[in-house]
């Protein structure tokens, strides 16, 4: 398995998580009202910066009804299929034509949902650095990164055996994201519209920008929608999966698979909290090894491929 998955994973957050659907209505309605938005155009920018805080991040598939049990799942057992199976037999009718797209057994699908870090992800941040833990259903994640050089640590180990792990400490020009588990978005792909609309975030006010892909024929990750603000350093976007080149810290993403559909992944904000930190609050486990002398993009590709799929 691990072979055919590789084969796949540099397309990784592009195909598979792109199919999966609704969960829960209700949980939809509530964040609806947690999160009023505005078509009124505002200048945020004399807002007050936030030199230091905690982010809370939920991580959700919007429109997937099995998505609480996604969370519950060992995808590398090779009877997850029949066990996911078994459960959309217990789905009312409704819920299991929504469910139609999505196959357990399909490789590039499964690599999605063990990439994409569903128990949890937090971020903390200080003018000058930012660290982010986050865990998917088969890994954890810690990553350190540093403003003024693009500098930074990483620390990946298996969710189940912590001994397997890799952990490692970059430059800027060493490393084009942490293969696997991040995205850069090209700004040059997209036509990127700054519709002037805003709404409240954990209590913080965001603005909204719009992602069209240029080339139509593109299918991939066509369209995103991210909220942002200027009192949040844009230090912060590079811990997330997907990369943005933005100027504002980004405090919700959501990705589509058609212009027109819902989004069908989210990251938003739950909350955030100002607070100090200790100097080694920002520090990952353990001793990094130089990427440079360990590595190159290829071979670390695989070795986070090794974490994640380790059984």
């Amino acid at each position: 398995m691990k072979k055919y998955l590789s084969k796949y994973a540099m397309i990784t957050f592009a195909v598979g998580i792109l199919s999966l659907f609704q969960y829960c209505q209700s949980s939809g309605h509530q964040e609806e009202k947690q999160h009023e938005e505005s078509n009124t155009t505002t200048d945020i920018r004399s807002s007050k910066r936030i030199h230091s805080a905690s982010i809370t991040q939920k991580v959700t598939f919007p429109n997937m009804p099995f998505e609480k049990l996604m969370r519950l799942m060992d995808l590398t057992n090779k009877n997850s299929p029949l066990q996911l199976q078994q459960a959309i037999a217990t789905l009312p009718a409704s819920e299991k034509r929504r469910t139609d797209s999505f196959n357990i057994e399909n490789p590039v699908q499964q690599m999605e949902l063990l990439l994409a870090p569903l128990l949890m992800m937090e971020i903390k941040f200080d003018q000058e650095q930012a660290h982010s833990s986050s865990a998917g259903l088969t890994y954890r994640l810690q990553h350190h990164i540093r403003y003024n050089d693009d500098s930074g640590e990483a620390f990946i180990a298996n969710q189940k055996d912590p001994a397997v792990h890799v952990n490692f400490s970059y430059n800027k020009q060493d490393l084009g994201g942490l293969a696997h588990l991040q995205v850069p978005i090209n700004p040059k792909d997209y036509m990127i519209d700054k519709t002037g609309k805003t709404k409240e975030i954990a209590g913080i006010t965001c603005q909204q920008a719009i992602y069209h892909k240029i080339d139509q024929d593109d299918k991939t990750l066509p369209k995103f929608v991210i909220w942002k603000s200027p009192r949040i350093p844009k230090g912060i976007n590079r811990l997330y999966p997907y990369v943005f080149s933005e100027n504002e810290g980004i405090l919700e993403i959501d990705a589509y698979l058609n212009q027109d559909e819902n989004s069908l992944l989210r990251y938003t904000t739950t909350a955030v909290l100002e607070r100090d930190f200790e100097p080694h609050a920002f520090d990952v486990p353990g001793s990094p090894i130089d990427f440079g002398k360990q590595f190159n993009q290829d071979s670390l590709n695989n070795k986070i491929l090794d974490v994640i799929l380790h059984q």
